[in-house]
């Protein structure tokens, strides 16, 4: 027998681990607003590689929104339900993600060019590195509370937050014919980062800290762990080939 809670009881426990439904001045509307920078964000870098691929508009629109949305839905979709109920895509009743993913891709798209000349931005920018990586600290919170209301177990509901911050980056690289970030070592930690932040989110939550504790952890240890891994330029092992000569 599932020792998973009713879906009622489910909704009752995890009542604090949601976003509010708009940026406010709470901690779920702090992370709401997190997500929405973070969206535009990952639609913004999605779309300039989708450029740098040759793609024509509709291919850098649609590659950003997937970078953008992407990890999410995996993660809605690998869920299933949520209390009993069938899940689908959040951006499906959330549909300003949809919107924000596709205006950033397009303003990006047109703009790009005539703001890197004027203002001397490159793709390469800290800015941009320190826009991801307060993405990554949003996304893998609020991707662990999406496993910990589906009654996840504490290892699932962190890997939701890795999937949530990095699988849209992950279909992105495969539509674009590039090697998989998070899965090859040729840059710093990055997946690795999200699932030790969602784990942290999860951590404080079995400890019965509140929310903010909660969400002010896993953003710190996603964020954190993202900068040193940059700074230091951390990667994972890599086996050497026995074919290697």
């Amino acid at each position: 027998m599932s020792s998973k809670p009713s879906g009622e009881a489910a909704g009752k426990n995890h009542l604090e681990d949601r976003l509010s439904r708009y940026p406010e001045l709470s901690v779920g509307g702090i992370l709401r607003a997190g997500d929405y920078l973070g969206t535009a964000t990952f639609a913004m870098t999605g779309t300039l590689t989708a450029a740098s691929s040759g793609m024509d508009l509709l291919g850098c629109v649609v590659i950003g929104t997937i970078t953008a949305v992407g990890g999410g839905t995996i993660r809605d979709m690998l869920l299933g339900h949520e209390n009993g109920k069938s899940k689908r895509a959040f951006w499906m009743d959330e549909q300003e993600y949809l919107w924000i993913s596709i205006l950033s891709s397009v303003m990006t798209f047109f703009w790009w060019n005539h703001a890197a000349q004027q203002l001397k931005l490159s793709q390469e920018d800290t800015w941009i590195f320190w826009l991801d990586s307060c993405g990554i600290g949003v996304f893998c919170c609020i991707g662990a509370m999406n496993g910990v209301r589906a009654g996840l177990s504490p290892f699932l509901s962190a890997l939701c937050g890795m999937i949530t911050s990095t699988f849209g980056g992950l279909t992105r690289d495969v539509l674009t014919h590039r090697p998989v970030r998070i899965l090859h070592s040729h840059a710093e930690l990055y997946a690795t980062t999200a699932f030790c932040g969602g784990g942290a989110y999860v951590a404080a939550r079995m400890m019965g800290m509140p929310m903010y504790v909660r969400a002010a952890s896993g953003f710190v240890v996603g964020f954190g762990l993202r900068t040193v891994a940059w700074l230091y330029d951390i990667k994972l092992p890599v086996k050497e080939s026995i074919y290697h000569h």
